[in-house]
């Protein structure tokens, strides 16, 4: 009974330690393939089979039987109801392309897939109980329950990629933030190191002195955003999380209002678009000037000979000197007969005594084209049209959904209920603005949430995407039905 307590024990051990290493989820070999990987920028899983079921794909005729064939013919190779997982290596290259992208898919059973790759024309290499082939800029490698695909450009050698990633994916798991962000739940899961990125990137931070880049490099460790994308029924949703470190953190400079203040300065009428900020102009200027000194004379010269005064007149303090970092702007109006409108304008930026001067002058020459300037000690107030400013016991009524308005650092909204949006003869996938009823955006320290409400509450907003496109398609392709 001791011997069999201890057996107990040690593979009740051993499992915890992580067990079998070559059976294991993909998100853990993908966990184990990032651990003190230093050139790993992005990662995270896309649940293919998930968001192929929501488009209702299989209803789509031809075209969904030719998808649902295809499968089928994986299906006894292939896990296809397990997410891929991925990794994205850094330099990014101009046109966004990662150096090196890795995909991780789950096996059913290896002599299957090698046998449905070489009726599909690959020629596959074996070494061991691993399969391999490269051909151009792919490159994948495979053994018992793990495929690993490679894309990357120009010349390299796949089997030796692919050998050395099946090595990783044997080691210990991230632990951690990495592990947080594949166990989150999403249609699609996408991770953001932080640290990874600034190691890899090339830009203007390498011209930062040795002492700043190194505190910087302090700042950005074990820094991750976690962004989550969900296809519900009426809307998609995406997430971000920010999961930073204590000092980053506390280089934060979005503030709240759970009143939304902003709002009060921005007249009445009916928003079609708002867009509002409240942040810590202060701490966002030492931000800047410590690790990117060279941003706001650049933005300067870019603007011209006006923004250059502007951040004189602001003193030491520049941008911090001038704004307080509350700034609303909505676009008002009423659709008339036809769906169309004639646009106005309300807006409001507030100031610090170093803008007041600058904003009297501003308010000079606005006086001369809006309806209505206000301008006092905290800041700076405009409407184009008399039937929207300020009216005692009236108040902005922003849309149902949107009411978050002013309430973060930085929200924003755009209403397209009651508009006629195809007056604006949309052509092909931009098309798709039709089926949105509104958008809402928002942004605070932890994270934002961006949310897009389809006029169709019922189907979900992926079928609805693919039932426009696939319209598109069949209208492109005259004489063929699809």
């Amino acid at each position: 009974m001791k011997k069999i307590f201890a057996l107990s024990v040690l593979v009740i051990v051993l499992a915890a330690c992580g067990g079998n290493k070559d059976n294991r989820p993909m998100n853990e070999y993908l966990s184990a393939f990032l651990k003190d990987n230093k050139t790993v920028v992005a990662f995270g899983a896309i649940d293919v089979q998930t968001i192929l079921k929501k488009s209702d794909y299989s209803t789509i005729p031809k075209f969904g039987l030719l998808v649902k064939k295809e499968i089928e013919g994986l299906e006894g190779s292939i896990n296809v109801n397990t997410p891929i997982y991925f990794a994205l290596e850094g330099p990014f290259a101009e046109d966004g392309t990662p150096e090196t992208t890795y995909a991780f898919m789950e096996v059913k059973s290896a002599d299957s897939l090698e046998a449905n790759l070489v009726k599909r024309g690959f020629d596959i290499e074996k070494d061991g109980d691993e399969f391999y082939h490269a051909s151009g800029d792919v490159a994948f490698g495979f053994r018992k329950n793990l495929l690993i695909l490679i894309t990357k450009k120009g010349e390299f050698d796949g089997k030796k990629l692919a050998a050395e990633a099946f090595d990783k994916v044997g080691g210990d798991l991230s632990g951690g933030k990495v592990d947080q962000i594949l166990s989150a739940k999403g249609d699609f899961v996408l991770g953001a190191n932080i640290e990874n990125l600034y190691g890899t990137s090339n830009t203007d931070l390498k011209d930062l002195s040795d002492e700043k880049q190194a505190a910087l490099k302090k700042l950005v460790a074990d820094c991750y955003v976690q962004s989550t994308l969900k296809l519900e029924s009426g809307q998609a949703v995406l997430e971000t999380k920010n999961l930073f470190s204590a000092e980053m953190n506390k280089r934060m400079f979005f503030n709240s209002d759970s009143n939304a203040g902003v709002v009060s300065f921005l007249g009445t009428g009916n928003p079609r678009i708002g867009f509002a900020t409240n942040f810590d102009v202060k701490k966002m200027q030492a931000f800047l000037d410590e690790f990117s000194p060279n941003t706001m004379n650049e933005l300067a010269e870019s603007i011209g000979g006006p923004a250059q005064l502007a951040l004189m007149a602001g003193g030491e303090e520049a941008l911090a000197g001038l704004f307080n970092g509350k700034i609303g702007v909505v676009m008002v109006g009423e659709p008339i007969a036809g769906g169309s409108m004639t646009p106005d304008l309300n807006f409001y930026v507030g100031v610090h005594k170093n803008g007041k001067s600058m904003a009297e002058n501003f308010k000079g020459f606005l006086d001369a084209g809006m309806a209505k300037v206000v301008l006092d000690d905290n800041g700076l107030a405009a409407y184009t049209s008399a039937k929207y400013v300020p009216v005692a016991g009236q108040k902005l009524n922003i849309p149902a959904g949107c009411e978050g308005f002013g309430k973060k650092g930085l929200t924003a909204f755009v209403n397209f209920d009651g508009l006629d949006m195809k007056q604006f003869s949309f052509e092909g996938e931009q098309k798709l603005i039709y089926l949105i009823k509104y958008a809402t955006y928002e942004m605070d320290n932890s994270g934002s949430t961006l949310i897009l409400k389809a006029k169709d509450n019922d189907a979900n907003v992926m079928k609805q995407v693919v039932d426009v496109l696939v319209k598109e398609l069949a209208d492109k392709i005259k004489g063929m039905n699809i």
